[in-house]
């Protein structure tokens, strides 16, 4: 599938996603998790960018990452948050765009090399990648994010 035709697939399945509630998330005193707060407002922003990106230079992605993102995404939701379904949704789509069309990180990240996610020198790293990656259906294998040697631990 061509970058833009997925990238509009996402688009389309987006465009109704209360995106107000979670800039509001971000900023919420109720919210005291500063993870929760730094998770939805990097959502929302790549929210943002979805509707405003035009593709120039279109690719192909493969079929099957697509549709083994999407199972990996079921496979965790139905695992962990049956019933969620517009978290599930919305997950699997702005998993989808990040992984696969901006390229950046599942998770929010910093130029702060003590984030556990953090950008240096031109590429992503991700200090709990090594552990994650391992377990089943994990969407670290589908992530932009290098893993951290353990020079970069410390």
């Amino acid at each position: 599938m061509k970058a833009s035709k997925l990238l509009k697939i996402i688009q389309e399945n987006l465009k109704d996603y209360p995106i107000d509630y979670l800039r509001n998330k971000a900023t919420d005193d109720r919210y005291k998790d500063p993870l929760t707060k730094k998770l939805a407002k990097y959502n929302s922003t790549v929210y943002d960018e979805i509707y405003a990106l035009e593709i120039k230079d279109d690719f192909e992605i493969k079929d099957a990452v697509i549709k083994n993102i999407q199972a990996d995404i079921g496979f965790y939701f139905d695992r962990y948050a049956s019933g969620d379904v517009e978290t599930r949704e919305f997950t699997k789509y702005i998993s989808l765009y990040l992984a696969l069309i901006a390229k950046k990180p599942l998770h929010p990240f910093s130029e702060n090399k003590k984030d556990d996610v953090y950008y240096f020198d031109g590429d992503y790293f991700c200090k709990g990648r090594m552990k994650y990656i391992h377990d089943k259906k994990s969407l670290c294998r589908y992530c932009v994010c290098k893993n951290v040697g353990f020079s970069g631990l410390f």
